[in-house]
């Protein structure tokens, strides 16, 4: 296991930025370091939830399986998120499996390690509880979204997003075509013909799994031109 800093994660992370050095102290106690190779599961859809994940690097990706092996993706968790505490709240099983996308640095906070901070700390609680909201309207967002915008506006907002997050206009997909297509509510058939338009209208250049943006203004009008025509 990689030799790292477990007070120092703790303490960075946004949820426990605002613990006393005691509480802090005690939950690093409690927390387990968890390393996942890519392509690992981290838990199966009907596994009973034990506690609330905090990925430090790398990439989970949560699905819901599908016995014809076209699974659904929900939502991808990124360094500094955390997943996992809505079912543990509920004594719920996950109705979704988590897998890592990338060599991946997860802590795991034990449910009655967290419930205990919780209660002596009604500011985490808040937090937690924003985190969960945020959550939720991203979710709702997501359903406006596939409800509301054709495929190409779909497309367009996730290069557009995806861009913003990395920081650049050579965009990575961290995802195999057929996932980012499933986690827009798209069939593989239709991302692919999007993408080629783009491209043919020179807006876009696909190289393997890297997609340069030429201009993100043009690639914004062009959007705009598309839910007119929607």
């Amino acid at each position: 296991m990689t030799k790292i800093n477990l007070g120092g994660l703790l303490a960075n992370q946004a949820l426990f930025r605002h613990i006393s050095p005691f509480e802090l102290d005690l939950l690093q106690k409690e927390v387990i370091k968890m390393e996942l190779d890519k392509g690992l599961m981290l838990f199966r859809k009907g596994e009973m939830a034990e506690g609330t994940y905090i990925v430090v690097y790398g990439l989970v990706k949560l699905s819901i399986p599908s016995s014809q092996g076209n699974d659904k993706v929900l939502e991808l968790i990124r360094a500094g998120q955390c997943f996992g505490e809505a079912m543990m709240f509920l004594d719920e099983p996950y109705p979704f499996y988590a897998e890592a996308l990338e060599n991946t640095l997860l802590l795991k906070i034990p449910k009655n390690a967290l419930l205990r901070l919780l209660e002596q700390s009604p500011l985490i609680a808040r937090q937690m509880m924003a985190g969960l909201s945020y959550r939720l309207l991203g979710f709702i967002r997501n359903v406006e979204r596939y409800s509301l915008q054709n495929a190409t506006q779909r497309v367009i907002d996730y290069l557009l997003q995806t861009s913003i997050m990395q920081s650049t206009t050579d965009v990575r997909l961290e995802l195999k075509k057929n996932l980012v297509a499933s986690l827009l509510n798209l069939s593989p058939e239709t991302l692919s013909r999007v993408l080629h338009q783009l491209t043919d209208e020179q807006l876009i250049k696909v190289s393997g799994s890297t997609i340069h943006i030429d201009s993100a203004d043009a690639l914004k009008t062009y959007q705009h031109g598309a839910a007119v025509l929607n």
